[in-house]
């Protein structure tokens, strides 16, 4: 489970860093190019993890709220999606191969309000009345909270004002199409033109595609 969620907050990180979210984001996003994979974005939350890791010797209630916090940002982070396709969206989503066709929208619903009940759930002590202090205190609100707030209160007054949405470097195709004339072809460019990719640690992949596909697009930072 540990490895699983290191790759998943890798690859976010170096989705953000891609499109210029984090201070320093020139380096959270280069990709190895021997490997790659993002590595400078493993090592930075790598770094997190172990510092997160030293909450374990404040004692049961703090590894308590690391847990807390790890399902509340599980159910944060896979809700939103859900909440905005059902609630924002509506008919207007563009459905994959698979998806739960008239269903779709009663079962977001239904997941958006059992998410909604949970988090304040998991915020909430196991104690109650006299047995109620410090030490037995639930402080998830305030650790998951305080560095949410901070990030909500940085797009309103700066975020919002420059960031135009995620950087999209390969054209969108349909999900489900079979077209043969649509599929893009990928091919991995050495490192000796300009002779600076592999300098940098960033890989990077043109695509070509035909029938009105990519022309002459390409991938860079490894094409992730």
């Amino acid at each position: 489970m540990g490895q699983g969620c290191m790759i998943a907050a890798s690859r976010v990180t170096f989705a953000y860093a891609r499109d210029d979210c984090f201070p320093f984001s020139g380096i959270w996003k280069r990709v190895n190019a021997h490997t790659h994979t993002p590595v400078n974005a493993v090592w930075f939350n790598t770094s997190i993890g172990c510092v997160l890791l030293l909450l374990i010797f404040g004692g049961p209630l703090a590894a308590g709220a690391l847990f807390s916090i790890g399902a509340i940002a599980a159910f944060v982070a896979f809700t939103t999606p859900i909440f905005i396709r059902v609630f924002f969206v509506g008919n207007r989503f563009r459905p994959g191969p698979w998806n739960l066709g008239w269903m779709s929208i009663p079962i977001g619903a239904v997941a958006s309000v059992f998410v909604a009940l949970m988090v304040p759930v998991l915020c909430l002590p196991s104690v109650t009345g006299s047995d109620l202090s410090t030490s037995t205190m639930n402080w998830t609100c305030l650790v998951y909270g305080g560095p949410m707030s901070i990030i909500m209160i940085w797009w309103l007054l700066s975020a919002r004002k420059w960031f135009n949405g995620p950087k999209v470097n390969v054209q969108h195709l349909m999900l489900g199409r079979e077209d043969p004339e649509n599929t893009i072809e990928g091919r991995e460019v050495k490192s000796s033109q300009n002779g600076s990719d592999s300098e940098n640690g960033e890989g990077v992949l043109h695509g070509k595609a035909t029938g009105g596909g990519l022309q002459d697009g390409e991938l860079k930072d490894g094409g992730l």
